[in-house]
């Protein structure tokens, strides 16, 4: 008996790597054929892809810098996910955090640098978590969709971004609208002599630390009951509503950290129409990773690898950099059908189990 569980459990564990390297595959061989009908050699294209991206130092730095604020967008949106909600506000979000953190670290420029970082942090997570909360309060008070109105956010908060940012809060001294430059020597300390920097260790932080939350204690276990199942979770005197309010608005604060890192580290300023997308992403990261928190790491770095290619392609292969944004479509596409797929072979299983 011992032996067959055993096995179970390796049989899952391989499934659960196997799945979405098999996505990876499909979705390789979809936009390979794609690049072939639009006049490119998709072997040419990826071979560079590889040797500009896994092949050099800096580009394996730039990868691994890019995964950095995926990985944070991709556990903001696993706490909603697991809470049974869709935060697709979270472009919103990063925004939010971004705007904070630009406007906060330009007045705290003085102050120590972890000081700073610290201040940073905590009030663009405070902006994310504002920003969600009507959502929030929306969804679990009123059962309004939470998709439809964390977009809506979306539309406000770029916006909104951008008319304090070519307004009240402007560098004047600059033509381009921007938030004062944060100086280089108070953002995040880089590690050695590389582009990497402590942004990238706080990212893989968060997803250790979720998965401790969900894996061993009492909140994470409620968490996950409650996206399971709600009515179920009502009858075990679960407070639910706090719950979705809660996973709702602590997504969003997350979210918002992704913003604050490029602030502190790459950036060093909030500028007008500045939006990286990390929404798409992030969810193509969740279900890449099977909504395991372990495995937001690895498929952060193979969307991290995604995001470099976007920026050097063009000039290797010229390919435009929409192509990776076609190829996270389809992937979320492949990996979609795969949990479908999954899903029915699982029903069939048990319906023939039960008529035995």
């Amino acid at each position: 008996m011992v032996s067959w569980h055993r096995s179970q459990r390796i049989g899952k564990a391989s499934a659960s790597v196997a799945e979405p390297i098999g996505a990876i595959l499909v979705a390789t061989i979809l936009c390979g054929i794609v690049l072939l009908a639009t006049g490119h050699d998709p072997v040419f294209a990826y071979g560079q892809l590889i040797q500009r991206t896994l092949l050099r130092p800096l580009g394996l730095q730039e990868t691994i810098v890019r995964a950095g604020p995926i990985l944070i967008a991709g556990v903001a949106v696993l706490v909603a996910v697991k809470a049974g909600l869709w935060n697709i506000g979270i472009d919103g979000q990063v925004l939010m955090g971004a705007l904070a953190a630009g406007y906060v670290g330009a007045h705290l420029a003085s102050v120590p640098g972890p000081l700073l970082w610290a201040c940073c942090a905590g009030v663009g997570a405070f902006a994310g978590g504002l920003w969600a909360l009507v959502p929030a309060l929306l969804r679990a008070r009123w059962g309004l969709n939470e998709i439809v109105t964390s977009i809506m956010f979306n539309y406000v908060a770029f916006s909104l971004g951008a008319w304090l940012v070519k307004g009240p809060i402007r560098d004047r001294s600059l033509v381009t609208p921007q938030t004062v430059m944060i100086p280089r020597d108070v953002r995040l300390t880089s590690i050695g002599d590389t582009r990497l920097h402590l942004g990238i260790i706080a990212a893989v932080a968060l997803a250790l630390v979720l998965y401790l939350v969900l894996r061993h204690t009492v909140a994470g276990f409620e968490l996950t009951f409650v996206g399971a199942n709600v009515r179920a979770a009502r009858h075990g005197l679960i407070p639910v509503t706090s719950y979705l309010i809660g996973a709702f608005i602590t997504s969003g604060a997350i979210a918002a950290l992704a913003g604050v890192n490029d602030v502190l580290s790459t950036k060093g300023t909030f500028q007008a129409e500045w939006n990286p997308g990390y929404g798409l992403a992030a969810f193509a990261l969740v279900f890449l990773a099977r909504r395991n928190p372990l495995g937001l790491i690895p498929a952060a770095l193979f969307l991290g690898f995604l995001a470099y290619g976007a920026d050097i392609m063009p000039r290797a292969a010229d390919i435009a950099p929409a192509f990776f944004e076609l190829f996270e479509g389809m992937l979320l596409i492949v990996l979609a059908l795969s949990t479908w797929i999954h899903v029915r072979v699982a029903r069939n299983a048990t319906l023939v189990g039960d008529a035995s």
